[in-house]
């Protein structure tokens, strides 16, 4: 029963059971011996571990205050009970309750079988003392032997495995910065410096070792880090060698599927050997293993947790590479190119659209225009997505398709797109959507180089396409005839299809550069795709790239959003700086949060025509009118306009409540709305607090203090700008 009770005093299963069982024979033994009053403290204090025990142990603990009642009514010695005592005292502490330190329940133990030691050592006859006593000396005497032998062995192979980590680590920081064949050798030099610390440890002089209690646990672990780093080392060097993913490249406009299959199973490989190295480390934790053993398994742990990320990351994409690139036929997107400028929840009003095609790797871009060229008087057929007609309706997405941008979460766009679009002249179903705006041309034209527009005698770049499109073409384009204007309306098209052109057409650099330039990018939501193929838009969810409402799981969430509603182009010219201030209460479990945000307007009053500045609402030039709305779980106490109360408009979204308020701001003119909250804390402890990003021409300034009501001293803090999720307070 001992031995069924599941204690790993050594790692290895055959010595734990042996030790149970050695344990589970000697204490009945001792107990047989013992005086009574050594037997009632010894049930007593095993009842008192196993009432807070497994089921197990509850029984035990019952079955103990029987024996106790047993035992104080009983007038003479009854060696058979005592044995029974004792057996059962066994069972309620080996099955107590998991404790921290994790040497005190073996301390209450020792408290409670010392006296009954003591005890039948008193009363045992002299050739049983004698015979205890030469066990007991020998069992040491071995013990000493042993666990000194493993403990020269496990100093031996420390070099080589800090050694093995250290090349590892140096590989990885290689590979990511191209060179492949380097980064082999490290690895290579790697799973050699592992294989020397597992040939020590797994030596004679570690083998006594293994059977000892605590000791074993610790031979156990550097054996398992020495095995599982040789496995992962050499998978690497083989990975490296075999299959270097910066070959990975677009040759105008077209990706080797070829090359794409040749680095799906070995890089499929090396993440199945991450998956088992983390296995086996997680195998071997125990909370008996001493400072250095413990830190040498986290500081592999945490390398290789981040590396197992990327990896799995990586062998997700190869695998639902092939279905994107149109491998088993065409694959059409629909392009969406936003200025933000006029802003929406989602990020900014559609002015352009476009249709991409990739047929077996092959990118086209088969069409673009302006979006309103689509529009019409009458409704397409339109199915709204679950709350669109509730925050979204009055946009009439059916009538004017600028609109399909309007939810801050792009596969509800995406939806929205593929309905509509198939409907429009020459329009075809398309199996996903891809959002641009001008701060993600500016990326891609960092990956192109300059484009130049001959019709309109005109050249941007990287460095000037954001400012051109949200505020210098107006200038430009500033008549308000009606040719001018269609000019301007064909411009944002025009400069988004002539850098996807460029893109088609350049030899593109590999995954890693594109991932450094056009990742924050991602992060901030000025570029998304997501697709109707639920492998692929997992891995889109899992990179971000999906642009989906993904809240962080345990988390509290805020995100402003804005909305323009005066159609024109004057929010390239809005400022909003964000402050939240959250005090939290744990003992009531609630919290209170004022959530401010200042809006500034920059916007000239002459000098750039009406569709930017003007509005038909009667209100002077330069005047912006925005819809300010807050993503929050928490309860409404009150909205203010500096300083005084203003109706809100309360609605729901994504599960949660929605508060928005109109606001005005004359040229020149600063706002200020708090909105202040109240609500329950998160159930998951201790509280973080994760705010979403718009993607809005000019980034919001954001700053979040988080702490317990009376204190001085933040739980969390951030200042800076708001350019992609940001999660604050305790990790």
């Amino acid at each position: 029963m001992a031995a069924a009770s599941g204690p790993r005093p050594t790692g290895s299963r055959i010595a734990d059971l042996f030790w149970s069982a050695a344990f589970g024979l000697a204490v009945p033994l001792v107990a047989s011996r013992a005086r009574r009053w050594a037997l009632i403290w010894a049930a007593g204090v095993a009842a008192a571990v196993g009432v807070s025990g497994d089921t197990g142990g509850k029984v035990a603990a019952g079955i103990l205050v029987v024996l106790l009642v047993a035992l104080a009514v009983s007038r003479r010695r009854d060696r058979v009970l005592a044995a029974v005592v004792g057996a059962t005292a066994v069972q309620a502490l080996l099955r107590g309750p998991d404790v921290e330190p994790v040497w005190l329940l073996p301390l209450v133990a020792v408290v409670a079988l010392g006296p009954l030691v003591w005890s039948a050592r008193r009363m045992a006859r002299s050739h049983e003392r004698r015979v205890a006593t030469r066990i007991i000396v020998t069992t040491v005497a071995l013990a000493v032997i042993l666990g000194a032998a493993a403990g020269v062995a496990a100093v031996l192979a420390r070099p080589d495995l800090q050694q093995g980590a250290d090349e590892a680590i140096s590989g990885l920081d290689v590979l990511r910065s191209g060179d492949s064949p380097l980064a082999a050798q490290r690895f290579d030099q790697s799973a050699a410096s592992f294989d020397e610390a597992g040939t020590t440890l797994s030596s004679p002089l570690t083998w006594g070792g293994r059977i000892l209690p605590v000791v074993g646990q610790h031979v156990t672990a550097l054996d398992a880090l020495a095995t599982a780093g040789t496995e992962l080392a050499a998978s690497a060097a083989e990975t490296a060698s075999t299959a270097d993913y910066r070959t990975l490249t677009s040759d105008s406009g077209t990706v080797d599927l070829a090359r794409v299959g040749a680095l799906r199973a070995p890089v499929a490989d090396a993440a199945a050997t991450i998956d088992d190295a983390l296995g086996s480390v997680a195998a071997v934790r125990s909370p008996w293993l001493l400072g250095p053993v413990g830190s040498e398994l986290d500081r592999f742990d945490e390398r290789l947790a981040d590396v197992a990320d990327q990896t799995s990351i990586a062998a997700q994409a190869l695998a639902v590479a092939p279905t994107l690139l149109g491998a088993d036929g065409p694959k059409r997107y629909f392009l969406a190119f936003s200025t933000p400028a006029e802003s929406r929840d989602g990020g900014g009003f559609i002015g352009a659209y476009g249709l991409l095609t990739v047929d077996a790797g092959r990118f086209d871009l088969v069409e673009a225009g302006s979006l309103g060229a689509l529009n019409r008087d009458g409704p397409y057929a339109f199915t709204p997505p679950p709350d669109w007609d509730l925050r979204y309706g009055s946009l009439l997405v059916e009538r004017f398709l600028g609109n399909l941008g309007a939810s801050p979460d792009w596969p509800i766009d995406t939806d929205v797109a593929a309905q509509l679009f198939p409907q429009t002249p020459g329009g075809l179903p398309v199996d996903g959507a891809l959002y641009v705006d001008p701060a993600a041309l500016a990326g891609l034209l960092e990956l192109t180089g300059p484009v130049t527009l001959p019709d309109l005698d005109l050249t941007v770049d990287a460095t000037t396409v954001e400012s051109f499109l949200l505020r210098d073409q107006y200038a430009r384009f500033g008549a308000d005839d009606l040719s001018d204007n269609d000019q301007r309306r064909e411009l944002l098209g025009a400069v988004a299809e002539a850098t996807f052109d460029a893109l088609i057409a350049t030899s593109l650099p590999g995954i890693d550069d594109l991932t450094r330039t056009l990742g924050p990018l991602v992060d901030a939501g000025h570029l998304r795709l997501s697709t109707f193929d639920e492998p692929a838009e997992q891995l889109l969810d899992r990179v971000g790239l999906s642009g989906a409402w993904d809240p962080q799981p345990g988390a509290d969430l805020l995100s402003v959003r804005s909305t323009n509603t005066l159609a024109n182009k004057i929010d390239a010219y809005l400022f909003r700086d964000i402050a939240v201030d959250t005090m939290l209460d744990p003992a009531a479990g609630t919290l209170r949060s004022s959530v401010r945000v200042d809006l500034r307007n920059d916007a000239p009053t002459s000098g750039l025509p009406d569709y930017v500045i003007g509005n038909g609402d009667d209100l002077p030039t330069g005047t912006n009118r925005t819809m300010v709305t807050v993503h929050s779980p928490h309860r409404l106490e009150v909205v203010t306009l500096d300083g005084e109360a203003v109706p809100v408009q309360t609605q729901r979204e994504f599960g949660q409540p929605v508060y928005s308020v109109v606001v005005e701001l004359a040229p020149g003119a600063t706002r200020s709305l708090e909105f202040r909250l109240a609500g329950a804390l998160p159930g998951e402890s201790p509280y973080r607090l994760q705010v979403l990003p718009q993607a809005t021409a000019n980034p919001d300034q954001l700053s979040v203090r988080i702490a317990p009501t009376g204190s001085t001293t933040p739980t969390g803090e951030f200042r800076g700008p708001l350019r992609g999720p940001v999660l604050v307070g305790a990790p």
